[in-house]
């Protein structure tokens, strides 16, 4: 992966709607991961970097709660 960045102005909700489906990805990753396929390991690790990046840099928009228990639902199941 090349080091080059570059700024985007997003809105919370942009962020959140990307992050949406990134975890959606994640779990389609993880399902062919499973079932044997490499490639699929290699780019599910690293999505998981880019979300952990990506939450890094999120400013919260929730008290704090909300997305708490949903993220901690989403770890139980994956």
């Amino acid at each position: 992966m090349r080091d080059d960045t570059h700024s985007v102005d997003l809105t919370i909700q942009d962020l959140e709607l990307i992050e949406a489906a990134l975890q959606t990805q994640e779990k389609i990753l993880s399902v062919q991961s499973r079932a044997g396929g490499a490639a699929a390991r290699t780019r599910l690790n690293d999505l998981k970097g880019l979300m952990r990046r990506l939450r890094r840099q999120t400013p919260s928009s929730h008290g704090g709660s909300s997305a708490s228990w949903s993220q901690a639902a989403r770890q139980l199941f994956f």
